[in-house]
Order: C-alpha cells, then sequence, then structure tokens
C-alpha cells in the first residue's frame, strides 16, 4: 500500500514509521491540507511527533498545517511540545479512559460509545484509569474485565472484588529510562503519567517508551563504529567524519606499534611469537567489547548507580578471569601440541588468563568514567578499549615470554 493508498486515519503513523530521506521527499509532495487531516486524525503523541518531525525538515510547511488545526489541538501539541526530549511527558498520550469509584459499568459502557460515535479519539482503549474526583489516580483495570460484571455495579464494588494493587505511575517531568524500567520490571502495557500533585495526566505506552530506547541504541551503535547518524546523511560528512576516526585509530594501533617494537629482540629470538600474539591482542579486545557493550546499554536505560559501578565491574573482571582460564588453557594446550614448546604454552595461557580478566574490568570501567566526565561512553570507550587491549595484551604476553623463555 502507497501512501496516496493510505487511509487518511492511518497516514500519520504510515509517515512516522519512514527513514528520514524518504519522509522528507514524501512531505513534499503532499498538500499541507492532506497533512493537516493526518494530524487531526491522530492520537495526540503521534500528531506531536509528526508536526515536530515537519517542523526539523521544514518550517514553514509545518506552521501552514498548524494553522489548519483546530484550537484544541494546538493547545495539545504545543503542550507536549513543552517536555524535553528524554522526559516522560514527551510520550505521553493525553487520551485516555477513566472513571470515578461511584461510576458503574453501564456508565463506562456509554463512555465507550460516546467516543466511538463522537470520534473524539482514535485510541484504542484496553485500560480504564480509576480515580477520585479530584482525578487522583487509584488503580488501573482491565477493560475486558468490565464484561465479567453487571451493568449495574459500581467501580469500587469491581476494585474489591479484583483486589487491584496500587497503582504505578509516573511524574511527568521522570527520565523515559524510568519508565522503561517499570514497564520491564513489572510487564506492564500501560503506565499511568501523573504531576507533582498526583493528578492524572495521561498515559505512556511500553511501544512509546521503547522508541526512545531504540533510538539511542542506534546512536550508540553508530557512535562505536566512528560514524554518526547525521553525518551518514551525505557522502562528503561521512567520508570525514570516517577519516577522523581513522587517524585516532591509527594512533592507538602506532601506540600498540612501539610495545611491539620494544620486544622486538624477543621475537628476534623466539619467531613462534610473532604467530600467537595477534591471537592474546584479538580474546582482549573481544572480551573488552562485551563488557563496553553491556555496560553502555545499562548506562543508556540508566540502570548504572554510583554504589552498583563497582559491583558491575566486579562481575565483569571475574567473567574474564573465568574465561580468562577456560580460554587460556585450552590455547596453551593448543600452543603446545602445535610448536611442542611445553613453556611457550605456559606463557600463553597465563598471558589470556591476565589479559582476559583486565580487559573485561577495563571494558567496564572506562564507560563508567566516560559517563561521569559527560564524555560520550559509545565513541569514547572502544578507541580507548582498543588502545589498552592491544598494548596491554602484546606486553603481558611478550613481557611475560621475556621473563619466562629468555632466563
Amino acid at each position: 500500500m502507497t501512501i496516496d493508498d493510505t487511509p487518511i486515519e492511518q497516514l500519520a503513523q504510515k509517515l512516522l514509521k519512514l527513514p528520514h530521506e524518504e519522509f522528507k521527499h514524501i512531505i513534499k509532495n503532499i498538500s499541507y491540507q492532506k497533512l493537516a487531516e493526518a494530524v487531526s486524525y491522530a492520537e495526540s503523541n503521534r500528531a506531536k511527533h509528526l508536526i515536530n518531525r515537519i517542523k526539523h525538515i521544514d518550517e514553514t510547511l509545518e506552521k501552514n498545517i498548524y494553522k489548519l488545526l483546530k484550537k484544541e489541538q494546538q493547545h495539545i501539541i504545543k503542550q507536549l511540545l513543552e517536555y524535553e526530549d528524554n522526559e516522560v511527558g514527551a510520550y505521553m498520550h493525553l487520551e485516555l479512559l477513566s472513571a470515578t469509584q461511584d461510576e458503574t459499568v453501564l456508565d463506562i459502557k456509554r463512555k465507550i460509545q460516546t467516543y466511538e460515535k463522537a470520534s473524539l479519539t482514535h485510541a484504542a482503549f484496553n485500560k480504564l484509569f480509576i480515580i477520585t474526583k479530584k482525578e487522583h489516580l487509584l488503580g488501573v483495570l482491565d477493560i475486558s474485565k468490565l464484561l465479567l460484571y453487571d451493568d449495574t455495579q459500581t467501580i469500587e464494588q469491581i476494585m474489591e472484588k479484583e483486589n487491584l494493587p496500587q497503582a504505578l505511575m509516573i511524574n511527568e517531568h521522570a527520565d523515559i529510562h524510568t519508565a522503561v524500567k517499570l514497564f520491564e520490571e513489572n510487564d506492564l502495557s500501560t503506565l499511568g503519567v501523573v504531576n507533582k500533585s498526583k493528578k492524572l495526566l495521561g498515559r505512556i505506552l511500553f511501544d512509546d517508551a521503547y522508541i526512545f530506547i531504540r533510538v539511542e541504541e542506534e546512536k550508540q551503535a553508530l557512535n562505536m563504529l566512528g560514524t554518526h547518524h547525521e553525518a551518514e546523511k551525505s557522502f562528503a560528512t561521512a567520508q570525514r567524519k570516517r577519516l577522523e576516526w581513522i587517524f585516532i585509530n591509527l594512533c592507538a594501533i602506532l601506540l600498540s606499534a612501539l610495545v611491539v617494537n620494544h620486544f622486538k629482540g624477543t621475537i628476534e629470538q623466539i619467531v613462534t611469537l610473532a604467530v600467537l600474539m595477534p591471537v592474546v591482542a584479538a580474546l582482549g579486545g573481544n572480551v573488552g567489547n562485551q563488557a563496553v557493550t553491556v555496560t553502555v546499554r545499562r548506562l543508556a536505560l540508566g540502570e548504572i548507580s554510583k554504589t552498583l559501578a563497582y559491583k558491575i565491574m566486579g562481575k565483569e573482571f571475574l567473567i574474564g578471569i573465568v574465561n580468562g582460564l577456560i580460554v587460556g588453557v585450552v590455547v596453551g594446550v593448543l600452543a603446545y601440541f602445535w610448536f611442542h614448546q611445553p613453556m611457550l604454552g605456559a606463557v600463553v595461557a597465563l598471558a589470556i588468563i591476565i589479559n582476559l580478566s583486565l580487559a573485561g574490568l577495563i571494558g567496564s570501567f572506562l564507560p563508567i568514567i566516560m559517563k561521569r566526565f559527560n564524555i560520550d561512553p559509545a565513541i569514547a570507550s572502544p578507541l580507548l578499549l582498543t588502545t589498552a587491549t592491544d598494548a596491554m595484551g602484546f606486553f603481558v604476553f611478550l613481557g611475560l615470554a621475556t621473563l619466562i623463555l629468555l632466563k
């Protein structure tokens, strides 16, 4: 189904899923009257995201669309745009179904029918938010549960029979990562959003909260490769940005080369060391990258506090030791059978154990310390890790070989 064939009530959702360049091309070829109609049909959250996305491409087009919207919808979009990108309120839906304790099942059914007939919202309701007269959130009930009760029964009676737990809620200005944690820890699909007075403002859905995390993870993935989403949009900027990182990595490689050069006498006497050197360094880099990836993701999700940081580093260090012991023994045995030198096998095994344990520690430490100094851990950590694991791996392996094999 093309954009032209898309029903107007689905147009906003489809446009928001388009990649940047395709989105930019399409909005230039759709009348702003049709775009305004798509915004009008969309839920508050999607309407806000669509207007915001258009604004970043063409402010004149955004203003023309905005003028065609009803005053009420203009106010809603303006309200949602006031939140910071990482705040829960920026991902909030203002459409929701609520009821006080004295309302009956029949009252709820009539509310749903009214919404449907008047087309006041195109949101799908699967949760009923139970509130006080002052709109403070008390509980959340599955709409499907209402089918089990007579029309005359009140919400208060249903709450007693269902033994509803205290409602989980989140402040409008809370970090979106906090919302994601609540969704994951409590297996939620919907979460009520409240202000500082606990008044219910709207709801946030699991999918909406995860949009932010997916965007962050995409940025981190590009950063870890030395690229950037904006930089990749044109050949010139992509080439220049990548060249910068190539030169930075060249400096790191030269540092490793200096370490190897320091031990060139050892390598000249035991040529087989040159065969095993890349193995030690590569294994350290692999373990370090695993630790960096896990730690950066935890930082992105807001899962690492100051006290937890030490436990995470300790855990990665211990994992490195255990894996180092296993892999070190395997590689040591292979080296023994390959070169028929028992001490060479022992040296490579010991070097791998030391390198993997330190790589796990450094891989978890770097993102945490980078974050503390307000440096993007996804950009800086992989570069510093490569330098550390390569140089450290060569130094440990060649140093041990010099001490043990040439004594």
